[in-house]
């Protein structure tokens, strides 16, 4: 071949190879423009599902934030609203809602607004801060508002607070009632205490002055002691009035007088009601109208309702009267209490027994009084209602079965008759157990004036050794004493002398304790109730050896 052959072959070689790799280069561009556009589009989906999951969660999170009760707001170092939920856009104007963003304080007045920016401040120095502030509720009552506020950091900055607040008036105003009641049950119980302590100095006065009496005076004198016996027996009646309210009780229920109830708890009224110029009519039925019934909270009932219609009359610049009713028809028994005060308004009158609804002002009353009367009557299967009309007064209704009992009443069964020694002719043995010396020299002095033989001991343990070595026709023991209780000497008289159980008198000043009535209930045996009245020891001190000795007969 020539040279110029051997060029052309060469040349188209070169042109085929240099084709080739065109060729291949082409396809290669289009393999990875075919990747590179695979790959755009799978960023791109995954892009659009992120958007996606990220819109949804914020869907997700705005629908939490604006079902959440509490107000939640987002603020700026100015303390401007930024954003809210609904309950936050209810206290201020927020952006979206077709106004200016707004100050996040400006529903507090100046002092809780002052209490909250210094919160901010330190809230944006990185501090999580807690406290409340006082606030006009929607309805325009007082409330209390517990606020948190909480950074929302950047990086190392914190452009904004997220903000917190929940209404607590409910919460603090029940703390506050707890409160009030623990208050009251450690009131009611130094009351009870207090009561029973004074019980023994009247009974000691009282017992002087029915001694004194009994010798020759002049009338000056006379006078004199009758006025001391009876300001000593009034002491008496208004601390049993006290322990009656003040003793919780137990729930054991006897037949209770409505008479009795409405005086003695109007005793313990009387002389407030009369400092507030508000007269009480007590319109008692003769009959004794009676119910089977808890006599503590019958009392407490009628005290609530005494002190609802009292409140209702403070206002009231006419007339201000009280009247307390009870009647008794058929099966049943009627309670009243009625006040010419303003009356009860219509719209209100569905609510006045629930728990916390009061018509006064805040730290004025409770707004349990009404509740509780309606379950202790309801409690007894009884009905309590309300008639009123706007200025012409309220009268409260309670009406209850005459006897409610389901079961019979339970009784201790009564003690065999021991075998008793016979009555001794000429005057009477009495053993006096008492702890308090005073109220040992009254008893004994008028027991010895009456013609009895009287012994007195300070203990349970001095009367069982005074027990053996003499005999006593009668025995009246205190229940509460230091050393041997009451208790625990009718224990060792049923081991020691059974025969002296049936001759057995107790005296207290405290019916209404729990230990001291069931022991009384138990026993069985005769009680007077300190400050007493020593005609009646006699008379009882009689009755008992009476009793035994037509038993051991």
């Amino acid at each position: 071949m020539t040279s110029l052959a051997i060029v052309a072959v060469i040349v188209v070689i070169a042109l085929g190879i240099i084709g080739a790799r065109v060729l291949y280069s082409l396809r290669a561009d289009r393999r990875y423009a075919q990747l590179l556009e695979d790959e755009v589009a799978n960023q791109t989906r995954s892009l659009m599902s992120s958007l996606a999951a990220t819109a949804s969660a914020e869907r997700s999170l705005r629908l939490v934030m604006e079902s959440v009760p509490d107000a939640i707001a987002v603020l700026d170092r100015e303390g401007r609203v930024l954003d809210a939920n609904a309950a936050g856009r209810s206290l201020v104007t927020v952006p979206g809602d077709g106004g200016q963003p707004r100050s996040g304080f400006e529903w507090l007045d100046s002092t809780a607004a002052r209490i909250a920016r210094e919160n901010l401040a330190a809230a944006f120095e990185g501090a999580l801060r807690r406290f409340e502030v006082p606030f006009q509720r929607p309805d325009g009552t007082e409330g209390t508002s517990q606020v948190l506020y909480a950074p929302v950091r950047e990086g190392e900055r914190i452009p904004k607070v997220l903000a917190l607040a929940r209404d607590v008036t409910e919460q603090r105003r029940t703390q506050a009632q707890l409160q009030q009641a623990e208050k009251l049950a450690a009131m009611g119980q130094l009351v009870s205490g207090v009561a029973h302590e004074i019980n023994n100095p009247a009974a000691i006065i009282s017992g002087f002055a029915q001694t004194l009496l009994l010798d020759q005076l002049t009338p000056e004198q006379r006078e004199t002691m009758q006025m001391m016996y009876d300001e000593a027996t009034r002491i008496g009646r208004i601390t049993s009035n006290l322990l009656a309210f003040a003793r919780a009780g137990s729930k054991e229920r006897t037949l209770v007088d409505l008479n009795d109830i409405v005086r003695r708890t109007f005793a313990l009224r009387s002389y407030h009601l009369t400092t507030l110029n508000i007269t009480v009519n007590l319109e008692l039925d003769e009959s004794d109208p009676k119910a089977w019934a808890n006599g503590s909270e019958m009392q407490q009932m009628l005290l609530n309702l005494l002190i609802n219609a009292e409140q209702a009359l403070t206002g009231v610049t006419g007339r201000r009267a009280i009247t307390i009713r009870t009647s008794a028809a058929d099966d049943r028994v009627r309670l009243q209490v009625a006040d010419t005060g303003p009356g009860v308004a219509a719209d209100i009158q569905g609510k006045i027994f629930d728990p916390f609804f009061t018509t006064k002002p805040e730290g004025a009353a409770t707004g349990l009084g009404l509740s509780i009367c309606y379950g202790i009557v309801h409690d007894h299967g009884g009905r309590i209602w309300l008639d009123s009309e706007a200025g012409q007064g309220a009268v409260f209704t309670i009406e209850l079965l005459r006897d409610a009992r389901t079961r019979q009443r339970i009784t201790p069964p009564p003690m065999p008759a021991p075998q008793t020694p016979p009555v001794p002719e000429g005057r009477l043995s009495v053993l006096l157990i008492d702890d308090e010396e005073g109220l040992r020299r009254a008893v004994l002095s008028f027991l010895k004036r009456r013609g009895m033989h009287a012994v007195a001991v300070g203990d349970g343990a001095d009367a069982l050794k005074a027990l053996r070595h003499e005999r006593f026709d009668v025995i009246v023991s205190d229940v509460r004493m230091p050393g041997m209780s009451g208790r625990e000497f009718l224990e060792r008289l049923r081991q020691e002398h059974p025969a002296m159980v049936s001759r057995l008198v107790f005296s207290t000043g405290d019916t209404f304790a729990t230990d001291t009535s069931s022991l009384l209930q138990e026993a069985g045996v005769p009680s007077l109730v300190k400050p007493y009245d020593f005609a009646k020891l006699e008379a009882l001190l009689h009755e008992v050896v009476g009793r035994t000795a037509k038993t051991s007969a």
